[in-house]
């Protein structure tokens, strides 16, 4: 036996995003509140939502650099440190400018959290164990909303809105503290035993059958946006993110305004998906791993069954046509499992396809990017569809269809590693690049 104590690092990134998402739905918890505090309307209260994305994307790829330069550790620690004095900011606000300020911090802060987390994924997940390792850091997001939102709601009622965001920038707080006391890299951390750290360090790279005739080369910024891999996993990214975020912006809307539940009624259909996505990420995740033990993951096999779980993802489209409401959660439930699922798949991917791993924070990054760009598209397309058709039946189809041509876009561009190396063919003896 090899030992389990890697999971007790995963496990503490899992508790990391979990927070991370509960910080983004407590402005959402507190909205009414908030608004009513400082007589702020609903354009404007909109403005404040969005705040978070507006310092958010134009810091991911920033972030990601200064992943691998500082450390993943240091970089995710720092940023939980920023975004815990950023919602303790929100509680203290005194008007609708400090409350913008805070919510801007917020969104540099939480900047880190996915490059810096996936990397450290990358760092202590033996290939055979990505997938799921990853999953159960990034079902931190559905976990989160899942778990969260009863308890924000709860000290909202309770106490007040205030409350609510000193509470959990003490819990970002703790967290930091148990994060600096237990987290070290594999090479470097002494409670490891010596046979599962062999382990890991002999078994986290991608093995490959190319041989190369010069040193691998640093892949910068600049050298990634070359690679038609990497705009081919930031697409894919982006059309999970958009079914991920639909549900996340407007299906509550969506229950009460065309299936007519009332607002308990509505939460608790809203709040199911995200549970039963929590357990299932994991266990399709683990059975992903189980298939791919023994295939060379380092040409992005892993793709085709990510292929898989975005094709049982596209059911998003069969929601509006289905009148029975049993059968229409169902849906709901299959359609957020499997797309989270599928992009917990993706980001596994880029680690496979990662042979310079002191850029890993910059790959996951632009892959985010991509995410988020169609994060912030899907609420207010949505928006115009809705007003222009007077339905939302369209934009489900709009989701299906992104993540069927999110298939094709990732089977045409991601088939190479992402390292821009002189790489020997061994065939033809001939060079090339990679």
């Amino acid at each position: 036996m090899t030992g389990r104590k890697r999971w007790i690092i995963i496990l503490v990134l899992l508790l990391a995003n979990m927070i991370n998402y509960t910080d983004r739905i407590n402005i959402s918890a507190a909205g009414p509140e908030i608004a009513h505090a400082f007589d702020l309307g609903p354009g404007v209260m909109g403005v404040v939502f969005a705040c978070f994305f507006y310092a958010y994307v134009p810091c991911l790829i920033p972030a990601g650099i200064l992943t691998d330069k500082w450390g993943a550790g240091n970089a995710l620690g720092a940023g939980m440190v920023f975004w815990a004095i950023a919602s303790a900011m929100t509680g203290a606000a005194m008007g609708l400018t400090s409350l913008i300020v805070a919510r801007l911090l917020l969104g540099a802060g939480e900047s880190s959290s996915y490059s810096a987390g996936n990397r450290i994924v990358r760092e202590w997940a033996p290939r055979s164990e990505r997938g799921v390792m990853t999953a159960t850091f990034v079902c931190g997001a559905t976990a989160g909303p899942a778990l969260g939102y009863p308890i924000v709601s709860y000290l909202i009622a309770t106490y007040n809105w205030r409350v609510s965001f000193y509470v959990l920038a003490a819990l970002t707080l703790a967290w930091v503290g148990v994060w600096f006391l237990v987290y070290r890299s594999p090479e470097r951390l002494s409670w490891l035993g010596k046979e599962e750290r062999d382990y890991i360090l002999t078994n986290r790279e991608p093995i490959s059958t190319e041989k190369t005739t010069k040193p691998v080369k640093v892949m910068t910024l600049p050298s990634l946006l070359r690679q038609p891999a990497m705009w081919g996993l930031a697409f894919t990214n982006g059309s999970h993110a958009y079914s991920v975020y639909l549900f996340l912006t407007w299906l509550p809307s969506y229950l009460r305004n065309v299936r007519h539940v009332d607002l308990f009624a509505a939460g608790w259909l809203a709040t199911l998906p995200y549970a039963v996505t929590t357990v299932g990420m994991i266990v399709l995740s683990f059975l992903s791993d189980y298939l791919l033990k023994g295939v060379d993951l380092s040409t992005g096999a892993r793709r085709y069954l990510m292929f898989v779980f975005m094709l049982l993802a596209s059911c998003v489209i069969l929601i509006p046509f289905t009148e029975n409401m049993v059968l229409m959660e169902i849906l709901v439930c299959c359609s957020i499992m499997f797309a989270m699922t599928a992009n917990s798949l993706n980001y596994a991917l880029a680690g496979d396809l990662i042979h310079d791993k002191s850029s890993a924070g910059t790959v996951f990054s632009i892959t985010l990017v991509g995410g988020n760009i169609f994060g912030i598209i899907a609420p207010m397309l949505t928006g115009f569809i809705i007003a222009w058709t007077h339905e939302y039946t369209m934009s489900f189809v709009v989701a299906g269809a992104l993540m069927l041509l999110g298939i094709a876009v990732s089977w045409i561009l991601v088939r190479r590693p992402l390292q821009p190396v002189q790489a020997h063919d061994v065939v033809t003896g001939q060079t090339s690049v990679a």
